[in-house]
C-alpha cells in the first residue's frame, strides 16, 4: 500500500509539473506575440517586399535615389495587421552608405504604408 501512495504522489507531482510547464512557455509565447517585436527571417518574402516598399516610399517623398545593400535585422509586431520594423544598409546615388530603420505597417487587407524612416539602428525595445 506504502509503494501505491508513493508511485500516486510521484504521478501527480510530474503531472502538475508538465502542466505548469506547458503553462508558462503558453504564457511566454503570447506575451511575445501580443504587443511586442520579435525576430524574423530577414531573408523572409515578407520583410523583402516591406523593404522595397519602404525604398520605394523614401525616393517617392524624397525624390533621391535609395538602393537596398543589405537587410541586416527584421522583427514583426502583431497589431490590427502587422509592423515590420527593419534595419536596411541602403545607398544613395552617389554610393554613400548608411544604416536606416523603417517601419512599415501591413494592413488587414494587406497593404503597406510606410510609417517611420530614420537613420541608424533605432530599434526602440
Amino acid at each position: 500500500m506504502e509503494i501505491f501512495v508513493k508511485n500516486q504522489v510521484l504521478y501527480y507531482t510530474f503531472a502538475v509539473a508538465l502542466v505548469m510547464g506547458v503553462y508558462a512557455g503558453a504564457n511566454r509565447i503570447s506575451a511575445q506575440v501580443a504587443g511586442g517585436y520579435f525576430g524574423i527571417p530577414a531573408s523572409s518574402k515578407e520583410v523583402k517586399r516591406a523593404a522595397r516598399f519602404a525604398v520605394q516610399q523614401r525616393m517617392l517623398r524624397t525624390g533621391n535615389k535609395v538602393t537596398i545593400v543589405k537587410i541586416v535585422k527584421a522583427e514583426r509586431q502583431v497589431v490590427a495587421g502587422l509592423n515590420y520594423r527593419i534595419v536596411l544598409g541602403v545607398a544613395d546615388r552617389r554610393g554613400r552608405r548608411r544604416t536606416a530603420t523603417v517601419v512599415v505597417y501591413q494592413d488587414l487587407k494587406n497593404h503597406l504604408s510606410l510609417t517611420r524612416w530614420s537613420s541608424g539602428d533605432r530599434r526602440q525595445n
